[in-house]
């Protein structure tokens, strides 16, 4: 791997943190305890920019995180390792599940912008469609990114400095916790983290990471 390869990787892997978190504070779509005042607040002509933005910058993240994954399957051979084979599979997976998830939060809105004023949605059933939207991200798509960055963890034994492979566990940890909601903000730091370390002390990962015989 080059260079060039690895500090386009380490920018996949900032883009997935930063926007992923951006696009939330952005969209801010309806969860938790119901409020009829937040789901009204959502749907607000003033606010339905903001929303679609935000869901523009997540699927712009999964972009970055799919690059991620691509130049780690490369670097630890997917092919010759069972746990780096987990890792791309649980890691596609999860980028799916990112992409349906902003879908359905920000289709919410562009369904009331085409059905315009003669459309009615009861406040319960947006927010219950919001719900399933976040628990596609926070839910099945963390918990498939954690899955997989365990299994990076198994495929890279050696590779990767020790605080940044416990570090890599933990996040996978927290992935699998992401219904929780604030450990998935803590595997979005583990991406910026390990996205700097690409770009700044990743400098020999393209030699270093290396798949073992899992």
């Amino acid at each position: 791997m080059t260079n060039t390869s690895t500090r386009l990787a380490g920018a996949g892997a900032l883009a997935f943190g930063v926007l992923t978190f951006a696009g939330f504070f952005l969209a801010n779509p309806p969860g938790s305890t119901y409020n009829a005042s937040d789901v009204a607040n959502y749907l607000a002509n003033g606010h339905r920019v903001l929303a679609i933005t935000g869901m523009y910058l997540g699927w712009l993240a999964i972009l970055g995180l799919v690059g991620l994954l691509a130049h780690l399957r490369t670097v630890i051979d997917a092919g010759k390792s069972i746990a780096a084979r987990i890792f791309w599979g649980t890691g596609l997976a999860a980028a799916a599940s990112f992409a349906a998830g902003w879908c359905v939060t920000g289709g919410q809105v562009i369904a009331h912008l085409e059905g315009g004023k003669t459309m009615i949605v009861a406040p319960p059933v947006t927010q219950l469609i919001g719900e399933l939207g976040v628990l596609l991200i926070f839910g099945s798509g963390s918990a498939l990114l954690g899955l997989g960055l365990i299994a990076l963890t198994l495929a890279t034994r050696t590779a990767i400095p020790a605080w940044l492979r416990w570090l890599t566990l933990v996040a996978g940890l927290c992935g699998l916790a992401g219904p929780a909601f604030f450990t998935f903000f803590l595997l979005l730091l583990w991406a910026i983290t390990f996205g700097l370390w690409l770009l700044a002390g990743g400098r020999d990962s393209a030699a270093a990471l290396r798949a073992p015989t899992i």
